[in-house]
């Protein structure tokens, strides 16, 4: 089975043409299966719930009758919190901001939490606000077909988490999913990040299967916790998308990379 992840969709266009092609040579289904009947069955998903997906992407894939799974993130939901990571591009600056947002994924996470509120308090600049998703249009997309799943509380590394705050992660945003009617049991790690203890964790808390974001078509295992992503938007070129979904991208890669490195040297 095939498994999709977008973020942010924009381009409505180009996004209606993929969505295009992949009805016309996939059965597009809303929950994974390793079953041999999903062999030309694909997923859609979307990580942090991005107001975007609701504007862009949802009339689209309401035309067609289309389902998906929507991972949010349950702090933001009903407010006017900004992603964490565009944070540091507004204090920081576009390109000194995106090479620290990746920079601090690789931090503990007290300490990343720590240098964004250091950011905060000592800029000039008002604190960022961007209006999330609300409670009515999670529900309206789930009434026509788009499930809303659990991408954590607050969007941590979870390799980069202690165990307290793993659980707290993990507790709160299945409780509001819960609350709130939603699928709390299906999860996207946060930037595709996993450990063993975040694995354990989840499995204590009952969430039944957890999707990476590894760039790769999933292979048959035991393992539900790690179910493997390909990562396209909505402006991949047609030819590349295509080339994605095959997947053999994962073999042509290393070989280009190789070319590359060749061309530096000569």
């Amino acid at each position: 089975m095939v498994v999709l992840t977008y973020h942010k969709i924009k381009q409505k266009s180009e996004f209606e043409k993929q969505i295009q092609y992949l009805s016309e040579h996939y059965q597009i289904v809303d929950e994974f299966t390793e079953s041999k009947t999903a062999q030309r069955q694909l997923i859609i998903t979307a990580d942090d719930g991005d107001p975007s997906f609701y504007y862009h992407a949802f009339p689209i894939l309401k035309k067609y009758k289309i389902p998906a799974i929507l991972f949010v993130i349950t702090d933001l939901i009903n407010s006017q919190k900004a992603f964490w990571w565009d944070e540091f591009e507004y204090y920081l600056g576009r390109e000194e901001g995106n090479k620290k947002a990746w920079e601090v994924k690789t931090w503990a996470n007290s300490k990343r939490e720590a240098f964004l509120e250091e950011l905060r308090n000592t800029s000039s600049k008002p604190l960022l606000k961007y209006k999330q998703l609300t409670t009515a249009q999670l529900k309206e997309m789930q009434e026509a077909g788009i499930r809303i799943a659990n991408h954590s509380h607050t969007h941590p590394m979870f390799d980069q988490c202690t165990d307290q705050e793993l659980e707290w992660e993990i507790k709160s945003s299945i409780e509001i999913l819960k609350d709130l009617g939603f699928t709390h049991d299906v999860f996207a790690y946060p930037n595709g990040n996993y450990s063993e203890l975040a694995e354990e964790r989840l499995k204590e808390f009952g969430i039944k299967q957890a999707f990476l974001f590894d760039h790769k078509i999933h292979k048959s295992s035991l393992n539900l916790l790690r179910i493997s992503r390909l990562a396209v938007n909505d402006n991949t070129p047609m030819w590349k998308f295509k080339l994605i979904l095959s997947g053999w991208h994962t073999k042509l890669l290393p070989i280009t990379k190789g070319f590359a490195k060749l061309k530096n040297k000569l």
